[in-house]
């Protein structure tokens, strides 16, 4: 099995910013380090990198002012109030920047600078079939369509670990779900029921919560672009 080229295009004009959404895993990194070399990062997935500008988001400015040419933050999720220098940096300099990130929902909850319509919006979805060699629908099935999942020998133990770093990481260390059990139940269900219409009140039955708490469980779905809720078509 192979991927073909990402089909995500870019196409940022000199001096505009623009966010990169997309799910963990799916290739943001990859995709910047193969489309964009020689630029700029600041990857806050090192524990030093992110030490750093938790405790002083103003080195970012003291560091960039005068700065030419596209920065990228990745995982910009990680530290909110850098946003304010971003756009500190984008008013005043001019400075052109890239943010990725995993998680809109972490941005929103620090109370964040979205810099105001100032940076467009981009999102990277799993693969497409026009994106892989050898479309195979019963694979997909088994191993979702996520770059390293799709082209992994034992995608259903890689799923469990990512499972378990989503709980982990995305739920547990944000306090998003006081009931991990539930909500990881929930996963489970949401699963076996996707593409289906959405019926709160049954799932919340088999989860053991009320329909509201399953509203709000795939609200955080959509915030972390583990999925999205298509309108049923209406006369």
């Amino acid at each position: 099995m192979k991927i073909r080229k990402r089909l995500l295009e870019l196409n940022l004009p000199l001096g505009k910013s623009a966010f990169l959404w997309g799910p963990r895993k799916v290739g943001k990194t990859y995709w910047i380090t193969h489309n964009l070399p020689g630029t700029e990062m600041i990857d806050l997935l090192k524990t030093d990198t992110l030490t750093e500008y938790i405790s002083r988001p103003a080195l970012l400015r003291e560091r960039y002012q005068n700065h030419k040419g596209l920065i990228v933050i990745d995982e910009v999720q990680k530290i909110p109030p850098i946003l304010d220098e971003v756009h500190w940096l984008i008013e005043n300099k001019g400075l052109s920047f890239l943010l990725t990130g995993s998680s809109a929902r972490k941005v929103r909850r620090g109370h964040a600078n979205l810099l105001g319509g100032r940076a467009w919006r981009r999102t990277m979805t799993p693969l497409s079939y026009m994106e892989v060699t050898d479309f195979n629908l019963e694979r997909i099935m088994v191993s979702g369509l996520l770059p390293p999942h799709y082209l992994s020998i034992n995608p259903v133990e890689d799923l469990r670990s990512y499972i378990a770093d989503y709980l982990k990481e995305e739920i547990i260390a944000e306090a998003l779900i006081q009931n991990i059990p539930a909500f990881n139940e929930f996963l489970r269900v949401a699963a076996i029921t996707s593409s289906e219409l959405i019926n709160y009140v049954n799932i919340g039955r088999e989860t053991g919560v009320s329909h509201k708490v399953v509203r709000t469980y795939f609200d955080i779905l959509e915030d972390t672009y583990l999925g999205f809720r298509i309108p049923p078509w209406k006369r």
